[in-house]
């Protein structure tokens, strides 16, 4: 981490001028694949410096804990859903639960919009062979291919920083969210308790409930962060 990156962390939050996400945490009790207890997380959030996370669970409803946990820890803890499509993950925030037979990214996007909530495409392009990101490069996939992607035209944004991603990955991800005009989120997508906040969403302006974070989302007024060493 940058000298630079640690004098945000200590400004984003302690000074009221805003706050630092994990946008992208799974649970033991919520996903099969995560190792993640309930008690581990509000520990481990405030060791990596953060002022709140968001679990988001694999599956098609909240599982309805963040608010317990949220008075019972005294930290702000709110629930997305990452929802598998035709196109690929999405983390869907602002929408309680999602009908099972939405397998389509278009009709996702169209019942999210009804909703008032946002989607977020998660870790995009992980599939796919990723060698350089120059447009010229002969081989895996370049920018101008990224920007075809229908996924694009779908979301509110890109998952650019993904704890489970290399950086190079990211550094394509990011081109591609920028070229395409849309906004980057940070995540960790921690499946053990020690990623949590690997990879962050800082925001400009402080965000206390559900409401908050999609009218922040919505705002663009944050940016992601890979906080790896």
């Amino acid at each position: 981490m940058t000298d630079e990156n640690d004098s945000l962390r200590v400004r984003v939050g302690s000074s009221g001028l805003g706050m630092v996400f994990d946008l992208h945490i799974h649970t033991s009790p919520g996903s099969g694949d995560s190792f993640i207890p309930y008690n581990d997380l509000v520990p481990w959030a405030r060791h990596a410096g953060l002022d709140g996370i968001c679990i988001t669970e694999h599956g098609w409803e909240k599982t309805g804990v963040a608010e317990r946990l949220s008075r019972e820890y005294d930290f702000v803890i709110l629930e997305g859903i990452e929802v598998s499509t035709d196109l690929g993950d999405i983390l869907v925030y602002g929408v309680d639960g999602i009908p099972k037979n939405l397998h389509q990214a278009a009709e996702l996007r169209q019942f999210v919009i009804q909703k008032g909530g946002v989607m977020f495409a998660a870790h995009p392009f992980r599939s796919q062979a990723i060698s350089s990101i120059d447009c010229e490069s002969s081989t895996g996939l370049s920018v101008a291919d990224g920007l075809r992607y229908p996924i694009l035209g779908l979301v509110d944004g890109l998952e650019v920083a993904n704890g489970w991603c290399v950086p190079e990955h990211l550094a394509f991800c990011q081109a591609v969210c920028e070229r395409a005009g849309l906004k980057g989120i940070g995540g960790s997508d921690a499946h053990l308790s020690h990623q949590i906040g690997c990879c962050v969403t800082v925001f400009e302006n402080s965000i206390y409930c559900e409401a908050d974070l999609v009218t922040e989302l919505k705002r663009g007024t944050f940016h992601a962060e890979d906080r790896r060493h």
